[in-house]
């Protein structure tokens, strides 16, 4: 999945698992997500409003962060 504001981090993606960087000027955001939510955000519009969230409640002292995103708790980022 490549999208205009993900990059697919290979290098560090495992069996159950894939890491995503979200191309921000202002920090340093990754996404670990499971791999059975992947199909879920092939929709352009779910994934750009989960990021918008992501990055407006984020903590201005981090510059440097992984999000997990599991079945458990993808409903909170949508």
């Amino acid at each position: 999945m490549k999208k205009g504001f993900l990059e697919k981090n290979s290098a560090q993606s495992d069996e159950k698992t894939t890491l995503f960087k979200v191309l921000s000027r202002r920090e340093d955001l990754f996404l670990r997500v499971d791999n059975s939510l992947l199909p879920k955000l092939d929709d352009d519009a779910k994934l750009k409003k989960m990021l918008d969230t992501l990055l407006r409640k984020r903590s201005k002292a981090n510059r440097r962060e992984i999000i997990n995103i599991t079945q458990h708790n993808y409903r909170i980022f949508l």
